[in-house]
């Protein structure tokens, strides 16, 4: 089974604001998930390091 990276595909977030919740949700294709997802991944690693750093 092949993936369309030109495939549009939902992506909702949702959290808690005091009590309300928030969604926030957008069309996007497979591709641009994926950048966006490395992209995450990216910024969780320099958390980590600038973690590691100051302790």
């Amino acid at each position: 089974m092949d993936i369309d990276p030109d495939e549009i595909v939902t992506v909702e977030l949702s959290w808690d604001n005091d009590g309300l919740r928030e969604i926030y949700s957008r069309d996007i294709t497979r591709r641009q998930l994926g950048n966006l997802l490395l992209q995450v991944d990216d910024m969780a690693a320099d958390t980590e390091t600038a973690r590691e750093g100051s302790a």
